[in-house]
Parts: C-alpha cells; structure tokens; sequence
C-alpha cells in the first residue's frame, strides 16, 4: 500500500503542485534563468548528465539518448566550447539552457494559454505526478513529476523526456525523413537562424576524446524506465482509490505480465483488478475480466464449468455489451440463450447478437439464426425468420466453417426443407475440423439421422453446462 497524505491535506498539496507547475511554465516560456531554481535534485542531476554527454559521449552512446534529449546535447556541442561546459554544474547548465530557450516551455502563440495540469495524483508524500489532459478512455495522459524537497515542491521535468521523443519520432515515420535530416535540423531550430549547419557525424562527436571520462557516463547513465515505474505507481494509486480505468490498466499488465521487469506477472491480483473495474462500470475492464476468467478458471477436459463461475463471467460480458463491446455482445446473446444468470430467453439473446452484427462482431449471423432456429421455447422459435436471415449465409455457403453450414442446416430443417437440411448437414460433418471422437461430431451426426428421417431439432440443453472437449 503506498503511503500517501492524509485525505484533509491532499487538496492543499495537489494545489501546490499545479501551481509549481504553473510558475515553472510562466518563467521557462520567458526563457527567465531562475526557472532551474524550480528543478528538483534529480532534475539537475540530468542537466550535469546532459553536459557530461556532451563533452564526452561517443557516436555510440549519443544514440541510446531519447531524441529530445539528443538534439539538445547536440546542440550543445554546435554551441559552446568544452571549456565553458566545463565550468557548469547542474544548476549552471539549467540556468543556461533556460535563459536560451533551449529547455522548458516555448513562448504561446498570441492568445493561447500556457499548458496547465488538469489533474495531480499524490504517490505518496514526497512524490507527485501531473496530468495533461483528461484520460482518453484507454490510458491517463501523465506529464512531469513533482519531488517534495526541503518542504517545497519541485518540478522534474526529465520525466517526460521519452514522451517528446516519441512525438519526434512518430513525426519522423510521418515524414518518411531519417536522424541525418532530423537531428541537424533540430539543433538549427534549438539554436536559432545563425547557427552553424553542421552535419550529423559531426554533431555526434564528443568535444573531448576521454576514454575514461565515456566509461563514467556509462555508469551514470540515466535509467530511462523510471518514469514508467513513477506512472505505475500513480497508476495503482488511482486504482486503490476506486478509478476503474487505473484497475483495468494496473490489472491487465499484472495478469498479462507484459513489463516483467517493472511489474511481476501476478494473474489472480491481475484479474481482481479487472474485476474491480468492471464492477466500477468500465466496459473494458469488463470485457478483459471475462476473457481472463474464461481462460484461468477454464475446466479441464471432460468436466463442467461451475455455476458461479459462468454467472460470474456473464456478468462481465454483459457489462462490456452494455459498454458497446461487441464481442461481448455475442458471450451476451449466449448466456442469455443458456439462461446463465437469468432467465432463457431466446429472442433476447437474438437482439443481443443483432447488435453485435450491427457492432461489426464476427458470426453474429450465425448465432441469430441458430437461435431462431433451435429455440426449445416453442412460442419464442421462429423458422421462418431464421430461414431469411440465413439466406445471406447460404449464398456464401462455400466460404463457411462447419458450424455456420450446421447452423443453415437446422434452419432449413425448422422449416420442413429436410432434404436440403440433411445436404448442409453432410457438408458441415465433412468439414468438421475438431475432435473426431468427441460430443461436438456425435450431436451433428445425431441431427442428420433426425433430417434424414423428417424431423427438426431444438437445442434442449445448456451449451454453457456441457463438458469441455
């Protein structure tokens, strides 16, 4: 559990950190060197770095450097001699780099506002992280840290160094231009008009050639996965807060173990979480937690899903339906059909699964017809409808899997057409791709002999209770 302020001071502080913010973007837009006495300790560990990597890094290590911070040390070479690197220390070089507008924030356009943080989160007493937006829907839009020093709130504005890179980088995709054109002209940009075009083999030669001096950069290289571990902290405190978005994210990277390295694969914790989001009402979060129950707590050959497991899972795949997952539309329309967590009811397990045809979800088709077709509640079966659903499905008869040839032939048989049934039936056995010994090949046999002797077919049982193949 992370240690965060007491809930009466938690106001106070999140409104000290916005206006640390907004008094270090007033001052760096200025290009006013007193903008580094807002810097917290670790930012100006970054400035000595930078300033170090100047003089020093080779060609090799410049380019493990995020872009952002590439050019700047670039531009730092095509602008001052190593003699007057030298002479700086972190603060030095913060207060140079802000008085030449060379870090911080760019002076607005007429009329527009300096970028504000639309939200703080508090990761414990010493540590906060800004936001630059509202959350998208899929992920928070973080910004800078903040560091609580000597009482006071600092900016670190490093932080967000691997996000501007990007940005660069997806421009670079964009423009289809490479690092040879990129990076001078960006250090032309940083350093106005005047400066020397100096190609890129030039600009990733270091000012001094010290070989012991690159092996010290090595180890005081930045680690660059920090803001990553800071943002996943922030992120399972919203989550222990009750955001469902930050539940459904912190969840899904525990039960996936997608950064092993910053977060251990923890699947029960992971599906908790999404779990917890779903009951906040986050449609993914749902849709997550239904796929990962399906896949943990899946029943092992020959045996039954648990009750409370399938009502468990159809409450989150209706969640996620209501939430416009369509997918889930379709696990929806089959619970209900089963009656797993309701009654059955096949005409709103075929509205179900109409929306998600609507919603663009893969065999809707199929499930509307066979719904239609196989209902066990005679006054919600309706042959006729399925027949005319299915007429799309049978022009395109020779592009289906075997389950959607089934589903023709017991919509065909629901109305009498038994010759043609036992036909489709035929071609859906031929093309049967699973078990040949097993439940799913027995039951589609058993519904041939049925059309071949003049009868149709309901399904009377619960596809959900039956056991795995």
């Amino acid at each position: 559990m992370l240690a965060a302020p007491a809930a009466a001071d938690e106001l106070t502080e999140m409104n000290a950190v916005s206006q640390t913010w907004d008094r270090y973007t007033r001052l760096s837009s200025r290009d006013d060197p007193a903008t580094a006495d807002l810097l917290s300790a670790a930012a100006l560990r970054r400035m000595a770095f930078l300033r170090d990597a100047a003089l020093y890094a080779s060609p090799e290590q410049v380019r493990r450097i995020p872009m952002s911070e590439r050019s700047l040390v670039m531009a730092l070479r095509a602008s001052l001699s190593d003699d007057k690197l030298l002479a700086m220390d972190g603060a030095g070089m913060a207060r140079h780099l802000f008085a030449q507008g060379l870090y911080g924030l760019s002076e607005p356009e007429d009329g527009e506002p300096l970028p504000r943080l639309s939200h703080v989160t508090l990761i414990d007493a010493e540590r906060a992280i800004g936001e630059m937006a509202p959350p998208n829907g899929q992920q928070f839009q973080y910004g800078p840290e903040f560091k609580r020093e000597g009482g006071r709130w600092k900016v670190s504005p490093e932080s967000i160094a691997a996000d501007e890179s990007s940005a660069i980088e997806q421009q670079m995709r964009s423009s289809g231009m490479g690092e040879d054109v990129v990076l001078p002209s960006m250090v032309r940009l940083l350093l106005g008009e005047n400066a020397p075009e100096l190609p890129l083999a030039t600009l990733e030669r270091p000012l001094r050639d010290d070989a012991a001096a690159r092996t010290r950069l090595n180890e005081e290289w930045p680690d660059y996965e920090d803001p990553i571990r800071v943002r996943l902290l922030a992120t399972q405190r919203k989550a222990e807060d009750g955001d469902p978005l930050a539940a459904m994210g912190l969840g899904a990277l525990l039960y996936t173990g997608q950064l092993p390295a910053l977060m251990p694969q923890d699947k029960a914790r992971g599906i908790k979480l999404l779990e917890q989001s779903s009951d906040a009402g986050n449609a993914q979060g749902a849709w997550m937690a239904y796929l990962a129950l399906g896949e943990t707590e899946q029943p092992a050959k020959g045996q039954v899903a648990k009750p409370e497991l399938l009502e468990r899972m159809a409450r989150h795949a209706r969640r996620a339906a209501e939430g416009g997952v369509a997918e889930a539309m379709i696990s929806t329309a089959s619970f209900t059909f089963d009656g797993v967590g309701g009654p059955r009811d096949c005409k709103l397990a075929e509205e179900w699964a109409a929306r998600g045809e609507d919603a663009g979800a893969k065999n809707a088709r199929n499930e509307r017809v066979w719904y239609l077709a196989v209902c066990p509640i005679p006054a919600q079966r309706d042959p006729k409808r399925a027949l005319e659903l299915a007429a799309y499905m049978i022009a395109r008869a020779d592009t289906l899997e075997f389950s959607e040839l089934d589903t023709i032939a017991a919509a065909l048989a629901a109305n009498a057409r038994y010759s043609e049934a036992g036909t489709y039936q035929q071609r859906a056995i031929d093309k049967f791709d699973g078990d040949r010994n097993g439940d799913t090949l027995r039951r589609m046999k058993g519904r041939l002999a049925d059309y071949r002797s003049g009868k149709d077919w309901v399904q009377s049982y619960k596809a959900a209770e039956l056991p795995v193949e």
